[in-house]
């Protein structure tokens, strides 16, 4: 009985040992795969004690720590804490991000930033392949600038990208219990009702043109926005019209069909040094005026018109607000 026991533990340690032996390897050829990956194409060397695997025997999991480096063609710097890919044996298609500490900084413009506390991502397959899909959760997002932008800040973030077909990918965004200094100064500290933004549409891939092309790299220009839904606690913006955004002019086609709800006693008590927002106030309290004669301190519905002309803000065809644009 004690010899069947031993030989049975032999085999069991020599299964193991190979199978070890197969994952060591095929962990080794992602992790220097990888490391070949950011030398090419960001220029960055990174030793085994900045980079290694784990998770034998049920996913390949890659550790990367103290990453900072500019991103290829652009003027950005990315850095994080602590980035950790995994892929599990069973579906190797899926590849899970857990992120500490991420952030992008501008080189152009210094005060730039966009970071968040941790960012947690699940990526399938490629876009435009039919299977494609996207989920990253952030939290504690935050989008810092020069004196214009301020910041502007979440709790949550979460955004999603799926193929709805091989020409368009869906997304989703949502950030909740959203904050800016602008909104400080008029809600207070602890707002009653927390502030949530969220945007809804489509992303179209204009340039297939055969098999062979689904697979080049996108450049986004265009995106078909479907639902903005806006609430600020002390008002509620809903927008649900299909409207085509040209990215690169900052233009919509169309105009986008949206209903507002806010009372006249609200808007009151806004007050800031910003002419352009100033000129939005100013315009909404006459679009209160006119439709709600009676000043009722319960949110009045008013329907409005949004759109865009090369970056241009237009309210019911009203020029309200420009935003900074280069062409």
């Amino acid at each position: 009985m004690k010899k069947k026991i031993y030989t049975l533990t032999l085999i069991l340690v020599a299964v193991l040992s190979l199978l070890y032996f197969v994952w060591a390897w095929a962990a080794n050829i992602q992790k220097e795969a990888l490391k070949k990956h950011l030398s090419s194409e960001w220029a960055l060397n990174l030793s085994d004690e900045n980079i290694t695997a784990h998770g034998f025997p049920f996913k390949f999991a890659i550790k990367m720590s103290n990453f900072n480096s500019r991103l290829k063609d652009t003027s950005l710097r990315l850095e994080f804490l602590r980035l950790e890919i995994v892929r599990l044996i069973y579906n190797f298609y899926d590849v899970i991000i857990f992120l500490d500490k991420p952030m992008i900084t501008s080189m152009a413009f210094p005060k730039f930033n966009i970071s968040s506390n941790k960012l947690k991502a699940s990526i399938s397959n490629r876009p435009f392949s039919g299977r494609f899909k996207l989920i990253t959760e952030q939290e504690d997002w935050q989008v810092s600038g020069d004196r214009n932008l301020k910041r502007i800040e979440a709790k949550k973030v979460i955004f999603a990208l799926k193929d709805a077909d091989e020409m368009n990918l869906d997304f989703y965004f949502q950030a909740s219990n959203l904050g800016f200094s602008f909104l400080h100064k008029i809600q207070g500290k602890g707002p009653e009702k927390q502030n949530n933004l969220i945007l809804k549409g489509a992303i179209f891939n204009s340039g297939v043109g055969g098999l062979e092309e689904r697979y080049q790299p996108k450049k986004l220009r265009t995106i078909m926005l479907e639902q903005l839904n806006v609430d600020l606690g002390f008002f509620e913006l809903h927008c649900n019209d299909i409207v085509a955004v040209n990215l690169l002019k900052f233009t919509t086609e169309d105009d986008f069909d949206c209903l507002l709800k806010l009372s006249s006693k609200e808007i009151s008590k806004i007050k800031t040094d910003d002419v352009s927002i100033q000129r939005i106030i100013n315009f909404v309290k006459l679009l209160l005026i006119i439709n709600n004669t009676t000043k009722p301190a319960e949110p009045q519905p008013i329907p409005i018109k949004l759109s865009l002309k090369k970056g241009l803000l237009y309210i019911n065809a009203v020029p309200i607000y420009q935003f900074p644009t280069q062409y």
